[in-house]
């Protein structure tokens, strides 16, 4: 055998080999099995965690992705007239509603079923009338701004969409029988009012979730809406309800009636003859109030053009306020029964004072004159009225202190809200006394310089028809309580403007206005004793004069035992527009039928006579 040496010598220049030591596989898998223990422990931990200690609001959550809440609408309170015939009130009706996001996660059982947005848009059409692209829309609308709805985008579709509203029950029918997946309906009371245009300006409307939206619906929206309710009920991933499933409802509380001081008949009776009187004047709008003199109610309030309120849309905005209330006017010579109250309470004048009256004259450095060119005249102050001279009223205001004629228009209610309650009524326009200047001293006495509403202007009649004592106008009687009976509204507010034998003087004076020689004996009715003043006003229109005329009439009946106030006034008629000629008749016409209807009897007493010329 080699020796050593030869050995060493054969190996020289190859390169030395160590041994190395191998991993020891048991170390590794001792260490793996600790990862996987370590691991399963804290998902057990978990778990138990899960189940032992959250497991209920787990479930909870879970149900409630599973349940669908629906609001139960309240059915609104009627509206009646004054003896309880129904002008507003809440029909059964039904509103059809999608679910988009269960629609969007709905898997077709097969082809023939509709189940996705385009299709059940189509199947739907039909039945509600309406354009299947506009479903469709509806179908996919998204949850908010920047989102998707579609199958693959489930959570950016909106969870609830109307459909259509209002619909009769058989509609509602038809659409339950189809079984669509996410569709569903619901009751909903549907607003209506039988007689459609009868007192539409004062009632107002709803709006399309049934909330008032004007006039009476508006002002007492807090009495005629009531509380509404819910249903919760389990549905299936279909959207459709499990009938075993949980099931959870709060039953809707309705609204309370509302009973108003309006006399249906009257008031239908008021729109005819307004609505024709200004057809044939070729008017811009008119308005006539009917106000019980003895206790402040308005019977009637009626407004010309006007809409149908069980369709307010069809109508332009302009149309469907209440011009009664809320436009303005001056009242032209109307106004002067007021400054004839102040004359007659400071004792500047009586019924029989003569004054020398021209055609012309000049106040505080205006010029001012009567309607038509006359010789100068020796007129006694109820001439002055009667034959409504605008000198000889002012020529009579000259007499009273500054301050007194703006308290007397001030007393009367002029520039105040009359307390109706209405929304968007105006209080009118009433300068105070400290800014009248020149010309104000003479507009102001002649009704001109200052603004009111039909219903201020049928109070200032009210009250000289009722002994000086001025009752705060209303408009509804009574309201219902939350078990149904009825609570009759408190009494007025009443307070007294003027003495009980001025407020006997002007009826008298007044009364000359509707007999020969007066300005209004288109007003007279046969039989009966009628008081009142004609109005021929200028119109300001956006801040001017404009050349139109606000064309007025305002009286009570019986004249010596009175029993209604009405105000009429016309709105730029252009054939004609003299307040006796225009509207003096419209008084006449309505008075008479409520003094039928009411059977107020003629008192059966001859008119006075009265002296109007020196």
């Amino acid at each position: 055998p080699p020796s050593a040496r030869q050995a060493a010598a054969r190996n020289a220049g190859r390169p030395v080999s160590r041994s190395v030591e191998l991993g020891r596989p048991g170390t590794r898998l001792g260490g793996g099995l600790i990862a996987v223990l370590v691991l399963l422990t804290l998902i057990g931990g978990r778990l138990v965690y899960l189940q032992g200690f959250q497991a209920e609001a787990y479930a909870d959550e879970a149900q409630q992705q599973r349940l669908r809440t629906v609001t139960l609408t309240a059915p609104r309170g009627s509206v009646t007239d004054r003896s309880g015939q129904a002008l507003a009130l809440s029909v059964d009706a039904r509103a059809v509603y999608g679910e988009p996001r269960q629609i969007a996660k709905a898997v077709c059982a097969d082809e023939d079923t509709p189940c996705s947005p385009a299709t059940i848009a189509a199947a739907l059409a039909p039945v509600l009338d309406l354009p299947a692209s506009e479903l469709r829309e509806k179908l996919t609308r998204p949850a908010g701004e920047g989102k998707a709805c579609s199958s693959a985008t489930v959570t950016g579709c909106t969870a609830f969409v109307y459909l259509a509203r209002g619909l009769d029950p058989e509609v509602s029918n038809q659409v339950q029988a189809l079984r669509l997946v996410g569709i569903g309906t619901l009751a909903e009371p549907k607003r209506v009012r039988p007689d459609g245009g009868l007192a539409a300006n004062l009632l107002g409307f709803t709006n399309v979730d049934g909330a008032g939206a004007a006039g009476v619906e508006l002002g007492w929206n807090n009495v005629l809406a009531g509380v509404d309710g819910k249903s919760t009920d389990e549905v299936d991933s279909s959207g459709r309800v499990i009938p075993t499933g949980r099931t959870q409802r709060v039953e809707p509380s309705p609204g309370r009636d509302v009973q108003l001081t309006i006399d249906r008949d009257l008031q239908w009776y008021a729109q005819e003859v307004l609505t024709r009187r200004v057809a044939e004047a070729d008017a811009e709008s008119g308005s006539a109030v009917v106000m019980d003199v003895q206790t402040g109610e308005v019977l009637a309030l009626a407004t010309a053009p006007s809409f149908d309120a069980n369709d307010p849309g069809a109508s332009p905005p302009e149309l469907r306020g209440n011009p009664a209330i809320s436009d303005v006017f001056e009242p032209g010579s109307v106004g002067k029964a007021i400054t004839a109250a102040a004359v007659l309470e400071h004792g500047v004048a009586t019924p029989d004072t003569v004054y020398t009256v021209p055609d012309r004259f000049v106040s505080r450095g205006e010029d001012f004159r009567d309607s038509s060119p006359h010789k100068t005249e020796r007129m006694t102050y109820t001439g002055v009225l009667v034959e409504s001279s605008n000198v000889g009223t002012i020529m009579a205001a000259e007499g009273l202190k500054d301050g007194q004629l703006h308290e007397m228009l001030t007393r009367f209610g002029m520039g105040q809200k009359t307390g109706l309650g209405l929304p968007g009524e105006s209080g009118g326009v009433l300068r105070t006394p400290d800014s009248w200047a020149g010309s104000d001293y003479g507009t102001h006495p002649i009704g001109q310089g200052y603004s009111v509403n039909g219903v201020q202007m049928a109070s200032v009649y009210a009250t000289i028809a009722n002994d000086g004592v001025r009752i705060s106008p209303s408009i509804v009687r009574a309201t219902a309580d939350r078990d149904g009976a009825v609570v009759m509204e408190p009494p007025r507010e009443t307070r007294r403007v003027v003495a009980p034998e001025v407020a006997a003087q002007l009826r008298t004076m007044l009364e000359g206005v509707t007999n020969d020689g007066g300005t209004a004996q288109l007003a007279a009715i046969p039989g009966y004793r009628v008081a009142g003043k004609t109005g021929t006003a200028q119109r300001v229109v956006n801040g001017r004069y404009d050349g139109s005329y606000t064309a007025s009439f305002v009286g009570f009946a019986p004249a010596d035992a009175p029993r209604l106030a009405i105000s009429v006034s016309l709105q730029d008629p252009k054939n004609g527009y003299y307040g006796g000629a225009i509207a003096a008749p419209v008084f006449r016409d309505i008075m008479s039928f409520a003094l039928r209807s009411m059977q107020v009897l003629p008192t059966g007493t001859p008119p006075p006579v009265l002296r109007l010329r020196e």
